[in-house]
């Protein structure tokens, strides 16, 4: 029976050094680097042209003394022309007195475009950085009878466009690789969880 017990041992403690040595038992983690692709935002000066209106300032505009007139300065850095329009509309003053009776809120504007008389006049200044321009006319020039009413004179002030160059930041994007660690596991014999871990 000894024999047999010292067989059994026999077998059995080089058959665990076998398992501790050999065979991976143990579960442990570790780190290792990974590459992975990212979007990175940038930004770079770009020359770019910009077209805008030739700045300028309304000095004084209105209708008293013999007819309508409009003075501006040029606020611009360049020379250019300005086009000055005036929108007016007129009728007889009994047909005005009636639609204001009728609308006493205020007249719609398609009233007034089917009831008015529409009468543009325009001139065009060219004028010089900082120089000022008028325009004035009489209502002989426009051929409007006093008698008739004109109404809701609208200006319009059409600069001429300019273009620059100036220079913008402009995002941009790119894709850059970059590195980070990541957690994996993996199996060890027990003697090298022992011995390292």
């Amino acid at each position: 029976m000894s024999k047999r017990i010292g067989i059994a041992v026999g077998v059995i403690i080089p058959l665990a050094a076998l398992v501790l040595c050999l065979v991976p038992l143990k579960t442990v983690a570790y780190t290792v680097m990974v590459d992975y692709q990212d979007t990175e935002t940038y930004y770079e000066d770009e020359l770019q042209e910009v077209t805008e209106p030739l700045g300028y300032q309304g000095l004084g505009w209105g209708f008293s003394g013999g007819g309508p007139h409009f003075k501006l300065m040029n606020r611009g850095e360049v020379a250019g022309h300005f086009t000055i329009r005036l929108i007016l509309y007129t009728i007889e003053k009994d047909e005005y007195l009636d639609l204001v009776w009728e609308y006493p809120h205020g007249l719609p504007e398609e009233v007034i475009e089917s009831k008015f008389e529409k009468l543009v006049i325009e001139e065009v200044l060219q004028l010089e950085p900082r120089e000022t321009g008028e325009v004035d006319w009489s209502w002989e020039e426009l051929a409007i009878d006093p008698a008739r009413i004109e109404y809701d004179g609208r200006w319009q002030i059409l600069p001429d466009e300019v273009t620059r160059v100036e220079s913008v930041q402009v995002e941009k994007q790119r894709t850059v690789t970059r590195q980070r660690q990541e957690t994996r596991y993996k199996k060890v014999t027990l003697l090298d969880y022992l011995l390292h871990y």
